[in-house]
């Protein structure tokens, strides 16, 4: 998402965590379901899709190649960087 709002291309504003098919109505907690949103697209979309509030996404949601847990819990575990283990979640 390049730390970017998905429905206006923002990147001066603080994001949220979007569900594009909304809870409510059955969407899912998964990574092909959410996306980042600024604040004011997050209400502006409200309880819709993007298709229902007429706001397409600019890229869609997609689950992470690799996370910087995972990369990071590498270094951890071959001994180099393990100061960072306290910061990654099962190291």
């Amino acid at each position: 998402d390049h730390q970017t709002c998905q429905y206006c291309g923002s990147r001066d504003q603080p994001l949220s965590i979007d569900h594009v098919v909304p809870r409510s109505r059955g969407g899912s907690d998964t990574w092909e379901n959410v996306t980042t949103a600024c604040l004011s697209c997050n209400v502006r979309k409200g309880n819709r899709t993007p298709k229902e509030a007429s706001m397409p996404l600019h890229r869609a949601p997609h689950r992470p190649l690799s996370s910087f847990s995972f990369e990071a819990s590498r270094h951890i575990h071959s001994g180099r960087h393990s100061e960072w283990s306290k910061y990654v979640i099962g190291s």
